[in-house]
């Protein structure tokens, strides 16, 4: 173990990692140069830790936790504690004393903590435990009256004034309440009295004079709503056709430039009713004329015929008088008619203060509901808690229990090599095929983890686990670090369990494939030569059927078969000449092999089989050997997002703990079973026991030396009449099989000896 400064390094994985089971420790891992941390960037998805913390620790909330900010976090943890021993216990309870009060932070993390202490009736030397804030935190978003004075309606026992905040949320928009409500603060009750003065006013100036008489803003008096609403209906058609007419006024070509182009016609169905109505709606009023003026009785676009007459008859004629046209002065004479009704319209309140009864809100003008909902606000401001405050309490107390577990899995990562631990980011545990697999991590883009992860050499699995609440399914990435591959294949089905017990439905969707183990790479070059073999006898069969099935096929569709043409004698000749050569090939190769086989000695065949086996496995194992060397979980990690430093090399114990095989459990024997083993056992040892005489046996004969025979001299008498050897039937009958097959040596048929006479 190496020392650097104030920290010390343990090798995990092939690599040196900072060690950190203190406060002290954190302190000096997070001085540390960054190259030296495990992981410099995390995704937050899929990080089974606090929610909460990780939003804290995520200070521009892009949904990764950067080197930068897990800094900045201890140095907050650091700065706000004077007694650090709660973050070597992981605690989640907290004192008073413990606070320092000497920064701001500390000054309102106490404060708040010490009135939480006295809500529940507990003295400063007492502990505050998170339990205890989220309860407070819970109730305080569920009260009527919350931090900063944001009042819901429930908050007032008076109905008048229930009715009167909830009037106010409805016009102006209340503000954001911890119980995820609409409340009122005293910034919305100024502007909602400001706004509810200014709409009566508004509605005081809008009111028609009575008895017939007119003003500025209503110059028709009751009728000058109606008449605005029907020169507002008409005013783009009426400006685009003056404007129109100025333009012809002064070239009267432009005109032919005007109204519908070839193109818009010939692509308009006649046929269509709702094409023609939009092309009637988007068309001018009528065709422009030089003189600036509208004849009432000219071709008017049917969309606006009827509103025309009434605008002629409601406006133009009270205005500019009775008219057989309109000019384009005319025109401008009556929208200036209206320019201050105009100018009235436009201050309308914008807010849903308009939706409010008027007489309501001249109700509310009375002092005595203002004064009632400032009187709430201000004593919520003195009595509630603020939320903002509990939160950093809470924010103290999970950095506190939390922070010493997240370094550990982000600037080292002792709990992925800790079979008894699991590391933050790993999800669970697959079992498939009969095996266990117990790191997992999430993946969101199968193609793109894929192809990332090659660099690891691992062999990796993609599963989609459906979950048992029938949520949203979702992938993970396990490797095969240990055994062999068995029978997984795409589509094979299993289970997965995650880190909280529930059992999902799990399915391969896609395999990447690399060595496991050397175990399986020395069985691979004989699994791939028994496929070989299969496969070409499985082609072989198939090719003789299909040869079997044609023949037959052809033979049933001939209704006559021709008369066979005999075969001449030096066919047959050739055919027996053939046989016997391949006879005589074969014989030859099987006495030459059987022949130098009884040359050697058992141990130099055993060599001679080993060595052809080691030429075969050797080179594979090499490789195989390499790529398990370099097999690396940072690949798998980098690829779900992290942005990993060291190199997290698998190493054989780490392989055996990630992939478990199952064995099952020791069961008794029956007694009948007891004896059928004794049985094997006792046909084992007889047959080795022969084995050993038959081989023994040989070796004796071998090692006995063969007397050879007293040389004599050729005999003069003649020869005992010797058997001649017996040769088949059938292989005499071909003279060329006995001169070129059984050839009889002559010392066989003519011993040695004086020629004898004829």
């Amino acid at each position: 173990m190496a020392t650097t400064n104030a920290i010390s390094f343990r090798r995990l994985g092939r690599s040196l990692q900072p060690v950190i089971r203190t406060a002290a420790d954190l302190a000096a891992a997070v001085e540390l140069d960054e190259v030296h941390w495990v992981s410099t960037a995390a995704p937050i998805e899929g990080l089974h830790v606090d929610d909460v913390l990780l939003r804290w620790i995520d200070t521009d909330g892009n949904g990764r936790i950067m080197c930068w900010e897990m800094r900045d976090a201890v140095a907050w943890l650091l700065d706000v504690l004077t007694d650090r021993a709660g973050i070597d216990q992981r605690s989640t309870a907290i004192r008073l004393a413990d606070i320092n009060t000497r920064t701001p932070a500390g000054q309102t993390i106490r404060a708040a903590a010490q009135k939480m202490l006295r809500r529940r009736g507990a003295g400063d030397d007492d502990f505050l435990t998170l339990d205890q804030i989220r309860q407070i935190k819970q109730q305080v978003q569920a009260s009527s009256v919350s931090e900063a004075g944001v009042v819901l309606p429930e908050a007032a026992e008076q109905p008048e004034i229930r009715q009167f905040l909830t009037d106010i949320i409805i016009a102006v928009d209340g503000v954001p309440h911890p119980s995820d409500r609409e409340g009122v603060d005293q910034e919305t009750l100024g502007r909602f009295m400001a706004e509810s003065t200014a709409h009566l006013a508004w509605l005081e100036q809008g009111r028609p004079p009575a008895d017939g008489k007119t003003n500025d803003i209503f110059p028709l008096g009751d009728q000058t709503a109606a008449a605005y609403e029907i020169v507002q209906a008409l005013r783009r058609k009426l400006d685009q056709y003056f404007a129109q007419c100025h333009a012809v006024a002064l070239d009267a070509e432009l005109a032919g430039r005007m109204g519908w182009t070839a193109a818009e016609l010939d692509t308009l169905d006649l046929d269509d009713l709702a094409a023609i109505d939009k092309l009637l709606t988007d068309a001018p009023i009528a065709r422009a004329q030089a003189t600036l003026e509208l004849a009432y009785d000219s071709p008017i676009n049917p969309h606006n015929e009827a509103a025309l007459e009434q605008f002629r008859r409601q406006v133009a004629e009270p205005i500019v008088g009775k008219s057989a046209t309109l000019s384009a002065k005319q025109w401008a004479q009556i929208k200036r008619f209206f320019t201050a009704h105009e100018a009235w319209s436009a201050a309308k309140a914008t807010t849903h203060i308009a939706a409010i009864d008027p007489q309501a809100l001249q109700t509310y003008q009375d002092e005595r509901f203002a004064r009632a909902v400032g009187a709430l606000i201000a004593d919520s401001e003195q009595t509630a808690f603020h939320l903002d405050n509990i939160r950093l309490v809470e924010k103290l107390l999970l950095y506190q229990a939390g922070m010493i577990d997240l370094a550990n899995n982000f600037i080292a990562f002792p709990d992925l090599y800790d079979p008894a631990r699991r590391a933050i980011f790993e999800m669970g545990s697959l079992v498939i095929d009969g095996s266990r697999f117990d790191f997992a991590v999430k993946v969101d883009n199968r193609a793109e983890h894929a192809r990332m992860a090659a660099i690891g050499n691992m062999f990796l699995m993609y599963v989609e686990v459906t979950p048992h609440d029938g949520g949203a399914p979702f992938e993970l990435a396990a490797p095969v670090t240990a055994g062999n591959k068995g029978n997984l294949c795409v589509g094979k089905r299993g289970i997965f369990q995650d880190r909280d017990g529930h059992e999902h439905g799990a399915r391969i969707m896609h395999i990447v494939e690399n060595p496991i183990s050397l175990r399986e790479a020395m069985v691979a070059p004989f699994v791939r030569l028994g496929r070989l073999l299969t496969g070409k006898i499985e082609s072989i069969t198939t090719e003789a059927e299909k040869k079997l099935d044609a023949t037959a096929t052809a033979t049933m569709s001939q209704t006559s078969a021709p008369a066979a043409q005999g075969k001449s004698p030096m066919a047959t000749g050739g055919m027996l000449m053939g046989a016997g050569l391949a006879v005589a090939a074969l014989g030859s190769a099987l006495a030459y092999m059987t022949e130098k086989l009884t040359k050697l000695q058992w141990w130099e065949i055993c060599i001679g089989i080993g060595g052809a086996v080691v030429a075969v496995l050797l080179p594979t194992i090499i490789v195989a050997w390499m790529k398990l060397r370099k097999r690396d979980l940072s690949a798998i990690l980098e690829a779900s997002g992290w942005a990993i430093n060291a190199r997290m090399r698998l190493t054989r114990k780490m392989g055996r703990a990630f992939t478990r095989h199952s064995r099952p459990p020791r069961q008794r024997l029956t007694p009948r079973q007891r004896r059928r083993i004794a049985k094997v056992i006792a046909i084992l040892v007889v047959a080795a026991i022969l084995a050993y005489v038959v081989v023994y046996d040989y070796h004796r004969r071998q090692a006995t030396p063969t007397t050879q025979p007293a040389p004599t001299k050729p005999a003069t008498t003649k020869p005992a009449t010797t058997k001649p050897t017996t040769v088949p039937t059938a292989q005499l009958t071909s003279p060329l099989f006995r001169k070129l097959v059984w050839s009889p040596p002559e010392d066989r048929l003519h011993p040695p000896g004086p020629p004898q006479a004829c």
